[in-house]
């Protein structure tokens, strides 16, 4: 294109715009919904010369308002470097009142955060606390995410004394819990219960505080409240089994107690039919019964939740029995049964889908807490208890 058409094309871009900023001015009134430039002018390749011109140009709250939806658009598609570009500009600008400025300050804070920029992004997060307080929520809250990433429990627990800013947070309920789980390992067990008290404060329903109240009871010598507090566990998340089963076990089989477990696993089959309850209950019933039990249990509970799993336990169970089939087809099946499922991981988060070896309170990969479960448990029906905490005799 000749030099002379390309000057006529951005003169008459520039125009447009300008144009375009006198009619939305003149008639903000009338029509006050009327959009800024939108986002798609910038998807693809980033903001041309010419767009960084008619920013520079419009100096309303208009685009300053364009420019911290074009930084969040970059921070969303990740692109952080862009994102940080446009809110430094901005808040190295005088002109910006108060309150605008504080929003550019969160922005920035916020891109520092995802960059993993920590001592930037919090050292803007703590001048915001001191000075803006309509904003208090928000910087809180990043302040937290903040904290969980570095792993600084104590400082999360030190932002937890405005307790209605923070209100049904579960990052303080788990701070707690991180910090109840070291006092425990170091003997501090007055400290570990004050903590693990706290955290049900903060969640009555947390899971994890539940399985540090149970071990503390064990500790103490209270069998009931450990019982009390693991069946509480497993009502709120019976994909935890897992976690829970061991001890249950210490507590009761140890104490020859094995039908009051094979009722609790019994319960919680009907409760939660799911591959992982059905797995306990029926090895529970294989140990403490009968082969016959077993077996009977895995016919009736396959024709309900058909599974690749149930499948096998009953193979299992077969095989140990020695039913008057073919051991070596037995074996083969299991084989071909078992190379299906090789390869995965054992845990899940339900909320992103992310998979690892091992369990996380909190998934490495969406922040969420509580929201890995093991494999097993992917097929789970159960319907979520809405329930407040129990009392359960102490």
């Amino acid at each position: 294109m000749p030099l002379f058409d390309l000057h006529m094309l951005l003169l008459l871009v520039v125009a447009v715009a300008c144009g375009w900023l006198l009619g939305r001015h003149d008639g903000r009134k009338k029509n006050s919904g009327t959009p800024f430039p939108s986002m798609d002018m910038f998807a693809n390749d980033g903001p041309s010369e010419t767009m960084l011109a008619i920013l520079d140009m419009a100096k309303g709250q208009e685009a300053v308002e364009l420019q911290l939806n074009l930084g969040a658009f970059y921070r969303r598609r990740g692109e952080l470097d862009k994102a940080i570009s446009i809110h430094q500009s901005l808040f190295a600008r005088p002109d910006l009142d108060k309150n605008t400025s504080a929003q550019v300050q969160l922005a920035l804070a916020s891109d520092y955060l995802n960059a993993g920029l920590f001592d930037r992004a919090e050292r803007l997060l703590l001048e915001l606390l001191k000075g803006h307080s309509s904003l208090k929520i928000k910087v809180l809250n990043k302040l937290v995410t903040l904290y969980e990433e570095e792993q600084d429990w104590q400082k999360i627990l030190d932002l937890a004394t405005d307790r209605k800013a923070l209100r049904g947070s579960k990052s303080v309920a788990y701070a707690c819990c991180e910090l109840a789980d070291v006092a425990m390992k170091n003997s501090r067990w007055r400290e570990a219960s004050n903590l693990i008290t706290r955290a049900l404060k903060w969640d009555n329903k947390c899971i994890r505080a539940l399985i540090l109240e149970a071990r503390m009871a064990e500790i103490e010598g209270f069998p009931q409240k450990m019982l009390g507090s693991l069946q509480e566990a497993l009502q709120y998340q019976p994909g935890l089994l897992h976690q829970v089963l061991p001890q249950l076990k210490s507590l009761l089989v140890s104490r020859h107690r094995p039908q009051e477990l094979e009722k609790i696993l019994e319960q919680l089959w009907y409760d939660a039919p799911m591959p992982l309850t059905l797995h306990s209950y029926t090895k529970h019933l294989a140990e403490h019964r009968t082969h016959d039990a077993a077996i009977s249990q895995l016919t009736h509970s396959i024709a309900q939740v058909p599974t690749m799993e149930g499948f096998r336990l009953l193979l299992d169970e077969l095989i140990h029995k020695g039913e008057p089939l073919p051991i070596s087809f037995l074996h083969g099946l299991k084989d071909i049964l078992e190379q299906l499922g090789t390869g995965t991981d054992d845990y899940h988060c339900r909320q992103c889908g992310f998979e690892a070896d091992k369990h996380y309170w909190r998934c490495p990969s969406c922040k969420q807490w509580e929201s890995f479960v093991p494999n097993l448990a992917s097929k789970a029906t159960a319907k979520s208890k809405d329930k407040v905490r129990i009392n359960y005799a102490k």
